[in-house]
């Protein structure tokens, strides 16, 4: 029987290990009130030009972004563009997003209060090598040559303000082209464009490629998820991994967004105005060895009359935000996605007591083990039983040695064992109980450290800097590793020497799995052992010091 336990525990762990390795690349899965935006324009000249700059302050009531109406581009008459680049900075309090007149393209957003390896904010906009003008919003046409006039010239800006909606108007004028775009950004994630070209050709308004650029350590990690691509359509998400995405997929007019994401972020569009969406794959060669990086841009078409609106967020994965703009199934936390939330939910009302994330999962953790403990009370009561009653079941396979490899008589042997137990009220797999129960609670913190943007970056004591990250000098999964010898040295047990030997492996195995795991869940089933340690040791006193009231 324990033979069988064993290799049922070492064929979970292994399944974990391989899904935390390979699921990345294999499988798809309260906000408070805003304060008054500042809303700056900055226009950057030439060395023989001047610089100026205007800051406007709203004191309003927040007004959200309402979609701006798209308008057919005037015929053309004569020539409209700037002669300067120009860009145009919205400082809200959660984001900067920051656009620029070549092009008329969105050229960064930064996330105010999310922070990047380096210390400064999270920037959504993927960097570029200096020749790119492929920033988000870029124009994709059929007729190439319009399409790398619309990207690289510079449009002429005009600039107001509703309440504390920043209003972005771009024009553009030539060579036998008009074309007009407009952003409308509030204080809320989502914002509004619209775009408008005559004459009217077959486009697409695109953003990508990827999303924002991924610091080293971030890069290097196997639970990091980058790049991929999410659409949904008829209120059903799927999602497009880069690796394996074609080089032009195109959705219908019943695409309610497309967008690319990470872990914790997503950029997408919401088309109000258009004629479906497509997802295209690029092949990206360069950096100092010449690697190649399949990236994809998510894109909306315009439809016949040459207008194309709609609404994008650029923003985190944050439970409250995504659901608060449609988005909520972007948020996927794996296979027990269920119980990850529900802990999500829980380990946010702990931290508003401790103040630390990391002594909200001890906490969370403690009061797993009191749910789990009549369980886990039953099952070191069977297996104190099953230890007491080891001799007979040893006398029964000594009556069946000689015959030990007849199928008719291990059968028989089977069947005696068995009713041996049942006389005694025995349940020989109650043992297996707690740990069967553990796994989908593992599985439910493992896609919780590696999906929940509040965990990202939370530090705990010491040298733990990031609880969604592993541990960087491996300290937990060593005392992890030590806890689980003393554990199995304390807990009862029918198996023969041979056994137990191979029984005392699997606290290093346990060990290598677990050393590249987030550390958050490394303390999780490091705190399950102490206190798994204290609940036997209770409990092998109780019995030393009551024989009479021993199970048997």
């Amino acid at each position: 029987m324990e033979k069988r336990i064993f290799i049922a525990v070492l064929l979970s762990f292994a399944i974990l290990y391989l899904y935390g390795t390979l699921a990345p690349k294999l499988f798809p899965q309260f906000t408070p009130k805003k304060p008054a935006v500042t809303a700056t324009s900055t226009t950057d000249t030439s060395a023989s030009s001047t610089s100026t700059t205007t800051t406007t302050t709203s004191a309003a009531a927040p007004v959200a972004a309402q979609p701006a109406a798209p308008s057919i581009a005037a015929p053309v008459v004569g020539d409209v563009s700037a002669s300067t680049q120009q860009f145009t900075r919205v400082d809200t309090p959660d984001f900067i997003a920051t656009f620029s007149n070549r092009g008329a393209e969105l050229i960064s957003f930064q996330l105010k209060h999310y922070r990047a390896k380096n210390g400064g904010n999270v920037e959504l906009v993927k960097g570029r090598p200096a020749d790119r003008t492929d920033f988000p919003f870029t124009v994709v046409a059929q007729n190439r040559q319009v399409a790398d006039r619309l990207n690289t010239a510079l449009w002429k800006v005009d600039e107001s303000h509703e309440g504390q909606t920043t209003i972005i108007d771009y024009r553009y004028a030539g060579n036998g082209v008009a074309a007009s775009k407009t952003f409308r950004v509030g204080p809320e994630y989502l914002f509004h464009f619209a775009m408008a070209v005559n004459p009217a050709t077959p486009y697409r308004v695109a953003i990508g490629p990827g999303i924002r650029t991924l610091d080293t350590e971030e890069g290097q990690s196997q639970l990091t998820i980058t790049g991929d691509a999410v659409v949904q359509r008829d209120d059903s998400l799927k999602v497009v991994k880069r690796e394996k995405a074609d080089a032009v997929t195109p959705y219908g007019s019943d695409t309610q967004f497309i967008g690319i994401e990470d872990n914790y972020f997503l950029s997408v569009l919401k088309p109000e105005k258009s004629s479906g969406a497509v997802l295209t794959r690029i092949d990206i060669v360069g950096g100092a060895k010449n690697e190649k990086r399949r990236e994809l841009y998510a894109a909306v078409n315009s439809a016949p009359d040459g207008l194309v609106s709609g609404s994008a967020f650029f923003g985190p994965k944050e439970t409250g935000v995504v659901d608060r703009y449609g988005l909520e199934k972007t948020l996927q936390f794996g296979t027990f996605g269920v119980i990850a939330r529900f802990f999500l939910i829980v380990l946010k009302w702990l931290n508003s007591f401790t103040k630390n994330w990391g002594f909200a999962i001890i906490v969370l953790t403690i009061l797993i083990k009191i749910v789990l403990y009549p369980l886990q009370h039953k099952s070191i009561v069977s297996m104190r039983k099953m230890q007491k009653l080891q001799p007979k079941v040893e006398a029964i396979k000594a009556r069946y040695k000689k015959a030990k490899s007849d199928p008719e008589q291990r059968q028989k042997m089977n069947m005696d064992v068995m009713k041996l137990y049942q006389t005694e009220g025995v349940n020989p797999m109650g043992g297996c109980l707690p740990m069967v129960l553990q796994l989908p609670i593992f599985w439910g913190f493992y896609g919780l450290l590696s999906r929940a943007i509040e965990l990202r970056g939370a530090p705990f004591v010491l040298w733990i800097h990031d609880l969604s990250t592993k541990d960087p000098y491996y300290i937990t999964p060593i005392l992890m590793t030590i806890t689980m010898f003393i554990q199995q040295t304390l807990t009862p047990t029918t198996v023969d020497p041979a056994q137990k030997r191979m029984f005392m492996i699997m606290p290093l195995l346990f060990g290598f799995f677990f050393k590249e795991l987030p550390s958050g869940l490394v303390i999780y089933w490091l705190v399950q052992n102490i206190l798994g340690i204290v609940q036997q040791l209770i409990m092998n006193k109780w019995w030393a010091d009551h024989p009479d009231q021993q199970p048997g």
